[in-house]
């Protein structure tokens, strides 16, 4: 299993056996593609406060999961709380400085990392020059942000109306074969 996120993404849960592991990794790193280390920048990269609230399906292979998340983002700090369709809590990750501290459900495979997920959160909502330093080619327009790689297209991130946090946004894997529906809407704190 490796790779799926979006915040979450968890629904990785038991659909993405079949995703290639990397080596261990350092908890700031992800494997995004076939031979593929990205390095997820903190949260100092965003350099802004969010609360957002969002509503997340992941897809693969013909299966697909629902999870609510919730984020609350400071230049210091990444706290994230996402629950399944059934409402029970998934996990909680919690990001400060270099620090990543994660608490999966006991349900929760143990092959889903928090780098994954905030990878996906990262490139989904990151700006485009706090991505560039990561070792991936950003290229991007008003709706849809490409990801590659030595030449390849790895990750597609389209856009629906809205701007920033508040709209909706799909990002497909294409190395991996997932996709992630993200409804994101910024709520007060």
């Amino acid at each position: 299993m490796r790779r799926l996120s979006a915040f979450v993404l968890i629904a990785s849960l038991s659909a993405c056996a079949s995703i290639p592991t990397a080596p261990a990794l350092p908890d700031n790193q992800s494997l995004i593609g076939p031979n593929t280390i990205f390095v997820i920048p903190p949260p100092s990269a965003l350099n802004t406060t969010v609360n957002a609230t969002q509503q997340i399906v992941a897809h693969y292979h013909g299966q697909s999961f629902s999870f609510q998340a919730q984020l609350q983002l400071t230049p210091q700090e990444l706290d994230l709380a996402a629950l399944d369709g059934f409402g029970r809590r998934a996990l909680t990750v919690t990001w400060k400085g270099s620090a990543i501290d994660y608490q999966p459900a006991p349900w929760l495979p143990a092959s889903v990392r928090p780098a994954d997920i905030l990878t996906d959160i990262a490139l989904v909502f990151w700006p485009q020059t706090a991505l560039a330093g990561s070792g991936v080619t950003v290229a991007e327009t008003a709706k849809r942000r490409t990801i590659s790689a030595n030449g390849h297209d790895l990750i597609v991130v389209d856009y629906g109306d809205g701007a920033g946090w508040n709209r909706t946004a799909k990002l497909k894997n294409l190395s991996f074969g997932y996709e992630i529906d993200i409804q994101s809407a910024v709520t007060a704190p």
